[in-house]
């Protein structure tokens, strides 16, 4: 598997942030494509903890959760539970309006 990056972003965020982004993008430009994950005028994806900790082999869990939580203070996404069952912890994620932004022009 491959993971790639926006240098800018990178620079201003950090590169696991960076690598982060893209592939969030990936998957809610997808379900958009699909029309799927539509909630409250949003598209979404979602991945639990251990999820992540697959995808990216090379960062630790707490990495992980660091610069998705960087992401998150910095206001480029936000973070929501539509999962089905009350005591599903998976976290769902959409860019906000400053994340489609940068998004949008870095592609």
């Amino acid at each position: 598997m491959q993971h790639s990056f926006d240098i800018d972003i990178a620079k201003e965020y950090g590169i696991l942030e960076a690598i982060l982004l893209n592939n969030l993008w990936y998957w809610i430009e997808k379900n958009r494509a699909n029309g799927t994950n539509f909630f409250d005028g949003e598209y979404w994806t979602y991945n639990s903890a251990k999820a992540f900790n697959l995808l990216f082999p090379y960062a630790t869990s707490r990495k992980i959760n660091y610069a998705l939580k960087h992401l998150q203070d910095e206001g480029l996404i936000k973070t929501g539970n539509y999962n089905q069952s009350s005591y599903d912890r998976t976290l769902w994620y959409a860019f906000t309006e400053k994340g489609k932004s940068i998004m949008q022009f870095c592609k």
